[in-house]
């Protein structure tokens, strides 16, 4: 079953961005994996250009309010790093997950493609975990999944510069990241969010 969100295209007319999923990674539906697509061509580029590409996952849980504004833990953090290895002669991927208790995972593939799929997914995240082990959250029939991912190609430009560019566009553009909107799922039926198997149709 799969919880997904499509980036849809603004009323203004702004160009469609990544879009995520998230779908449950056991039966118990205690975790889920999150993917983002869109950034491939990105990564790919980013890679034959010999550089760096990062993507940051950011996940919280938060529960609706009627009479206020919705509630949502601070959000957590995986950060996946890929470069190419010239030694081994294959993708060297970086897996650090922010407040876990296990370090810093990584693995080599030999694939690009494949490299770069697992760039762009976060496997088994705990709903305990990213409600900062409130039971109460977990449970409650009002809350829902929240993420975003963040893509970087390390080296584009550097921290001075990526500085002065917010600062004379006022921040409209940011030259270094690329981020998605933030991304809602319902971890129950009746939400009023994307729910399992179900596509957000933008109504």
């Amino acid at each position: 079953m799969r919880l997904l969100a499509l980036l849809l295209l603004a009323a203004t007319g702004a160009a469609a961005g990544p879009f995520i999923t998230a779908d449950w990674s056991s039966p118990e539906k205690d975790a889920v994996t999150i993917r983002s697509a869109g950034w491939e061509e990105s990564a790919l580029e980013c890679l034959e250009s010999g550089k760096q590409a990062r993507v940051r996952f950011e996940a919280r849980l938060c529960r609706r309010r009627a009479a206020w504004l919705d509630r949502c833990e601070s959000s957590r953090s995986e950060v996946h790093t890929l470069e190419y290895d010239g030694i081994t002669e294959s993708y060297r991927l970086v897996a650090d997950r922010f407040g876990d208790v296990p370090e810093a995972t990584a693995v080599g593939i030999p694939s690009r493609e494949e490299a770069v799929r697992e760039l762009l997914r976060s496997e088994s995240l705990p709903l305990a975990f990213l409600g900062r082990e409130e039971p109460e959250l977990v449970q409650n029939r009002a809350s829902y999944l929240s993420v975003r991912t963040i893509f970087r190609c390390k080296g584009t430009s550097s921290r001075t510069f990526a500085h002065l560019s917010r600062l004379l566009t006022f921040g409209v553009l940011d030259v270094v990241e690329s981020r998605s909107d933030w991304h809602e799922f319902a971890l129950f039926p009746e939400g009023r969010r994307p729910d399992l198997g179900e596509r957000d149709s933008g109504e």
